[in-house]
């Protein structure tokens, strides 16, 4: 290929309202692996798949292999925007970290542009990851939307993005949901204050007709002290509960959140 077809190639490509990115892409990743082709002309290619980003998908399978294969010192520069442009694709290209980690030690650019890759590629993928499963909280099936709070609280704080829906599911009308959004927050937000929401969330199962169920839950309420000041009022029925160790954990509780007690 010629400078001047290549130029074309990169010009013309945006105009055609026929060609796909698909078709784009494997044009550019094409003359990307053709050691004919001058190496500059190369490094725009790749620097073009990079300006794709994720519509360059088809190319993340072949820009991993050149990678492997570009090793000649000479071939610095192109090695480098290889690397950018797997990280520019992103979660399509995430099977690529474990090549991108094989080629560090080669310069300090290049190591450079291999960590940046890698954090863009994790990055990426964990952010699409939680938005998937944050979209999943609103589904109409309860089993959905119980996978999905517990799936996030096992990413915990990696799913911060994911607090605002994970708050909205407080309220949700299954329980086992609503529990796991609240197990959830508190992986996500660890050293986090008690919202009114979760306070309130928590506070549902005193309710609950299982004694077992409303020990757990006045215990829980009594560990986050006066945080739980607004579940006070809610407790003091079960001063009269009929089991008693739910009685005198209640007392304890209302003790701890009004300050009185350890």
């Amino acid at each position: 290929m010629t400078r001047t077809a290549f130029l074309l190639l990169l010009l013309a490509a945006p105009l055609r309202a026929d060609e796909s990115d698909d078709t784009l892409a494997r044009q550019l990743v094409a003359v990307v692996r053709d050691p004919r082709v001058p190496t500059n002309q190369r490094v725009e290619a790749a620097k073009s798949l990079s300006t794709m980003g994720v519509k360059a998908t088809v190319a993340a399978e072949e820009l991993q292999r050149q990678l492997t294969l570009l090793k000649k010192a000479e071939q610095e520069a192109l090695q480098e925007a290889v690397v950018e442009a797997l990280g520019a694709i992103g979660p399509a290209a995430r099977a690529a970290v474990p090549t991108l980690a094989k080629a560090t030690g080669r310069t300090i650019d290049i190591d450079l542009a291999v960590k940046a890759a890698t954090k863009q590629l994790l990055t990426d993928a964990a952010s699409r990851n939680v938005a998937d499963l944050a979209r999943q909280l609103k589904s109409r099936d309860e089993g959905t939307r119980l996978r999905a709070a517990k799936t996030l609280g096992g990413l915990e704080t990696a799913a911060a993005a994911a607090v605002p829906d994970l708050t909205a599911a407080l309220g949700d009308s299954d329980a086992d949901v609503r529990r796991a959004a609240i197990a959830a927050l508190r992986r996500i937000q660890p050293t986090a204050k008690p919202t009114k929401e979760l306070v309130n969330a928590i506070a549902v199962d005193l309710k609950d007709a299982d004694e077992v169920v409303r020990l757990a839950t006045v215990k829980a309420l009594g560990k986050l002290g006066r945080d739980a000041a607004d579940a006070g009022p809610l407790l003091q029925p079960l001063l009269a509960d009929p089991d008693r160790d739910v009685r005198r954990a209640a007392g304890e509780a209302i003790a701890r959140i009004s300050g009185g007690g350890p």
